[in-house]
Order: C-alpha cells, then sequence, then structure tokens
C-alpha cells in the first residue's frame, strides 16, 4: 500500500497486511473533506475505480470514490452525504472539488439507506460522462451525470467528509477505451430481437474476398450479419440499401486494412453510427476490426481510443464473439 498518497497522515493509516486503508478525522473546507490516491496505477482520462466502504458511523458522515485527481486538491467524487446527524439516511452525489471548494453536480432524488457493514461503491468515467453505483446488500442505486468539469487525466482513490472514520477495502481500477454502458443503455441494447442483425460489416472494396470469409467464420458461430455482397442486387438503390443495413444492425464493424482509409464509402458507413453514438445514441455500437494487414496507423483518428479486435488473435476473436452472442 505505499503507493498510497494521502495529504495528511493523520487522516488516513495505511495497511499493508490486510489491504485496508482505515480514514480517521481531520480535513479541510466547510465539509472537512479529505482523500487518498493510489499512484501506482499512474493517470486515467477514462476508467473505473470500485472498493469496500464502511463507515462506523454511516449517520452525520460520507464517503465514496475519487477520479482525476490531482495532488492539489481538484478531483471529481461520486459519493455519499449525511450531514443530518440524527438521520440514518443519506443522500449520493457527484461533486467536484477544484482548488479546496466543493461544487456539488448532480444528486440521486431518492435517498439511500447504507448496511452498518461494507458497501460496494463503483465509479465509471468516460469523457465528460459520469456512472456512480452503491450495492448496501438490499438495494442497489445508481447515478449517471454529465461532469465535464475536471476534462484532463488523474488519479483514483478514496475521500471522506466531516472526519469522518471509515475502512475502505478491496479497491481495483482500470483503464477503458470504451463508453461504459449504463443499466438503461443495457436494457436497451440486450434485446437481440430488436435487430434483424448483429454485425454490419463495414469495408474497402478490395478487402471483400477476406471480408467475406470474416463473415462465414461469424455466420458458422449463429452472428447475423449484413454484407453488402449478400444484400444488394442489381438494380438495388446503393445508399437506401445502406442506410437500411445500418438502421437493422447492432453494431458496425469498419474492418481496418491498408485500404480502408481510401474507403470514401467505408468511412461514411461507420460514421453515420458513430456520429449518433456520440450524440448520445447509444443503441448502436461501433467497434473496429484489424483484418490480417492491418497496423494501428490506419485506424481512423475517431476510432483510436475505441477498443478494437484484431481477427488474427483466436482468443479476443472468440471472446468477441462471445460478447456480441451474450448481447
Amino acid at each position: 500500500m505505499s503507493s498510497w498518497h494521502s495529504f495528511s497522515d493523520e487522516d488516513w493509516t495505511f495497511n499493508p497486511g490486510s489491504g485496508s486503508l482505515f480514514g480517521h478525522g481531520g480535513g479541510i473546507g466547510d465539509f472537512a473533506t479529505s482523500y487518498a490516491v493510489d499512484t501506482s496505477l499512474g493517470t486515467m482520462l477514462n476508467g473505473r475505480v470500485s472498493a469496500e466502504i464502511r463507515l462506523t458511523s454511516p449517520s452525520g458522515t460520507g464517503a465514496g470514490l475519487v477520479c482525476r485527481a490531482d495532488l492539489g486538491w481538484t478531483f471529481v467524487a461520486f459519493h455519499t452525504m449525511s450531514p443530518n446527524p440524527v438521520d440514518h439516511t443519506a443522500v449520493a452525489r457527484f461533486s467536484v472539488l477544484q482548488e479546496g471548494v466543493l461544487v456539488p453536480v448532480a444528486q440521486l432524488p431518492e435517498p439511500i439507506t447504507l448496511s452498518r457493514g461494507y458497501n460496494h461503491f463503483s465509479l465509471e468515467f468516460y469523457s465528460g460522462r459520469m456512472r456512480g453505483e452503491i450495492r448496501t446488500g438490499k438495494h442497489e442505486y445508481e447515478l449517471l451525470a454529465t461532469c465535464p468539469h475536471v476534462p484532463f487525466a488523474g488519479h483514483v482513490g478514496l475521500v471522506k467528509f466531516y472526519g469522518a472514520t471509515m475502512v475502505g477495502r478491496s479497491v481495483t481500477a482500470e483503464r477503458t477505451l470504451m463508453p461504459f454502458v449504463t443499466s438503461t443503455v443495457l436494457e436497451r441494447t440486450r434485446r437481440r430481437q430488436d435487430f434483424a442483425y448483429d454485425v454490419f460489416l463495414c469495408h474497402a472494396t478490395a478487402d471483400a474476398p477476406e471480408v467475406e470469409r470474416l463473415g462465414e467464420r461469424l455466420r458458422e458461430r449463429g452472428i447475423r450479419c449484413w454484407l453488402d455482397s449478400g444484400e444488394i442486387q442489381f438494380g438495388d438503390r446503393l445508399t437506401q440499401k445502406i442506410q437500411e443495413g445500418l438502421r437493422a444492425s447492432r453494431f458496425v464493424l469498419p474492418c481496418i486494412s491498408p485500404n480502408f482509409p481510401k474507403s470514401i464509402w467505408a468511412q461514411a458507413e461507420y460514421g453515420y453510427v458513430l456520429n449518433a453514438e456520440l450524440g448520445g445514441d447509444a443503441s448502436r455500437t461501433v467497434v473496429p476490426l484489424m483484418l490480417a494487414d492491418a497496423v494501428l496507423q490506419q485506424i481512423p483518428e475517431l476510432l483510436q481510443e475505441v477498443r478494437r479486435v484484431n481477427t488474427r488473435n483466436q482468443v479476443e476473436f472468440e471472446e468477441f464473439i462471445a460478447f456480441l452472442l451474450s448481447h
């Protein structure tokens, strides 16, 4: 636990044996705030952090997780807050601390009741989108927010308020390359029957033979594919058929190759869905597929940070097929 950094040794104690962090007393500002971050992971712009958190006195205190934290009192926090010492309920909030000033951003309308044992907190952050979740054993709470206030990479860790005494354990964190999927989106995306096709294969004309073989591999595994060679007949209007295929497909798979950057049609196809996705329509998703001769430099700039699939890696390709079938 020597990688953890706090701003007052009197506020936090790290126990390497148990892997736990103890927060006790201290804090600055009107909310007596104190936080500790794990510097071993470096800084993250997009990612996820989770922990088991126990407040020794759930009433009148607060605690949670931070992301994009620097070492100078700036971070985004997903946390509970219970300023009334006689009330056994709390509120769940997203807040931003900038140079020591705490600003609430969003709050769950319903009050929450924390367990007297450990409660599971998780915080996902991607661009300006935030998702926080608390599981108490009896209840699950979810809060979504747009929080563009801290647009730079930072550390992840734990935070406490009002001089709270707390224990944090099982802290995990990971970087992500794809936007998180909220429960609301999952309700919409898991209905496979809403789409006639699982995937739309978007490719350069020169790669047609390789992509057709790829389509056969997918169909053999039960994946429903839209591929122009089988869907567009003589006399069909190209634009209309492509638009119909895009609307009817759950995932759009740009097939990356040396030929892909030169294909105007391919760029237009994935761009149609990518623009909708960036605008908040998560019903369809773009996932780049790396063909046999593809290199990273051939991935379009807007897809550079999107998680991709290497068709030459059999293990990764099998995992992707399992992902498609599960969604």
